[in-house]
């Protein structure tokens, strides 16, 4: 409730500012936005360009989730592999988002998806990794004895010990991997056009042709569309570890 009442007083001294002079070019007037809004709905731009990288970001973080998840795991229950395979994921992991673009392009092209699909898998991969191999490595040996003390065998272990103590670390992990992913597919959108379509296509296309409302029309539906699929991850969580919030 108390963000609904910033966001209203900002928007207030906002449009304020827009009778007051503010150049429209520089931010256009909030109702502009709201008229730009209805426009692209009504004529179902909007809602087209929206669920195109949805559904992109949706595809890249389920593959980044198909691997990571069992790489982490193997990773930190094996010495060996360890030592041969986690020195390149921690030189591969500093490379932001963005720079993994141009090799999309040479790799997968400018036509279809597959660009798209790489560079939010390569985005959410390794904050899905790290929180993994964490949360494996952290899983706490008295909480294993004490199991098997009371008769626990191999499935009542994993079953009642080993997820529960990871499951914080994995949705804080698929939490962030979202944010990273997302923001990673809207810059991929901005510098190529995949199909015409996608939110940071249509960001680029109406920066081009000069429409500052339909740019912020944009760029609050991209930050909207953030906060919602993070919404929905922090309800899955209070659903799924409920003891975490006691």
């Amino acid at each position: 409730m108390k963000g609904i009442i910033t966001i209203v007083v900002i928007i207030a001294i906002w449009q304020a500012a827009s009778f007051a002079g503010l150049n429209p070019y520089i931010l256009p007037a909030p109702w502009d936005i709201f008229l730009a809004f209805v426009d692209s709905v009504k004529d179902g731009s909007l809602l087209k360009h929206s669920w195109a990288s949805f559904q992109r970001v949706a595809i890249g973080i389920i593959l980044a989730c198909c691997l990571s998840l069992p790489a982490a795991v193997i990773l930190a229950l094996n010495r060996i592999l360890r030592e041969f395979f986690l020195p390149v994921i921690e030189g591969l992991r500093p490379v932001p988002p963005i720079a993994w673009i141009p090799v999309a392009i040479l790799w997968f092209g400018v036509r279809g998806d597959a660009g798209s699909y790489f560079i939010v898998f390569i985005a959410s991969f390794f904050p899905l990794f790290i929180n993994t191999f964490t949360a494996v490595r952290n899983i706490e040996p008295i909480h294993i004895n004490a199991a098997r003390s009371l008769g626990a065998g191999r499935w009542h272990l994993i079953s009642d010990v080993a997820i529960p103590s990871t499951l914080p670390y994995l949705i804080t992990g698929l939490r962030i991997s979202i944010g990273v992913g997302w923001m990673g597919l809207i810059a991929a959108e901005m510098v190529v056009s995949y199909q015409g379509t996608g939110l940071g296509y249509m960001f680029q296309l109406n920066r081009d042709v000069n429409n500052p409302a339909d740019v912020m029309v944009n760029t609050i539906t991209i930050g909207l569309i953030g906060y919602l699929m993070n919404a929905i991850i922090l309800y899955a969580e209070k659903k799924i570890v409920a003891w975490k919030q006691e």
